[in-house]
C-alpha cells in the first residue's frame, strides 16, 4: 500500500483512479483482501457497486456520489463532475455574495410556514427559544 501522498487524479481521469486514490488516502488498501467489503460496510454501499467502480466497469449514480462524498468527507459536486453527471464548468463558478439569498428573518420564516397569526408566531418563537436554551444547557449545538 502507498502512503497516501499521491496527488489527486485529474477530473478527467477514470473514476476508478479517483476511488482508489481516496481509499488509500483514508487507510484502505484496494489490493487487500476484504477491503471492498469493509469499505462497503462503512459507506453503506453494496459490495458489488464498490467492486464495479474499482474495476471501472460502471460510473457511480448521483446517490452513490453522495454516499462517497459523505464517507470520505469531500464535496459532492466534484464527484458528480468526475462521474460525468455535471460539466467541469460548474466548478469554475462560485456564487458571488450578491447571488446568495439573504437569510430569512424570523417573520419571513414563520410566514413561509404559513404561521401568520401574531399570537401563533409568538408561541412558535417561544418554543424555539426554549429548545435552544435546553440545547445550550445540555451542551448541544
Amino acid at each position: 500500500m502507498t502512503n497516501g501522498s499521491q496527488p489527486e487524479p485529474p477530473l478527467d481521469a477514470p473514476f476508478a483512479d479517483w476511488l482508489r486514490w481516496a481509499l488509500i488516502r483514508h487507510g484502505y488498501d484496494p489490493e487487500e483482501r476484504g477491503v471492498q467489503r469493509r469499505f462497503a460496510d462503512a459507506s453503506g454501499l453494496p459490495v458489488a457497486t464498490v467492486s464495479r467502480l474499482l474495476r471501472n466497469a460502471s460510473q457511480p449514480d448521483v446517490s452513490t456520489c453522495y454516499a462517497l462524498g459523505v464517507t470520505f468527507g469531500v464535496p459532492v459536486l466534484p464527484l458528480l463532475v468526475r462521474a460525468g453527471h455535471l460539466p467541469a464548468q460548474v466548478l469554475d463558478k462560485e456564487p458571488s455574495p450578491t447571488e446568495r439569498p439573504a437569510p430569512a428573518t424570523q417573520q419571513q420564516a414563520l410566514a413561509a410556514l404559513g404561521i401568520t397569526d401574531p399570537a401563533d408566531q409568538a408561541a412558535v418563537l417561544s418554543m424555539i427559544n426554549a429548545l435552544k436554551a435546553k440545547d445550550r444547557r445540555e451542551g448541544a449545538n
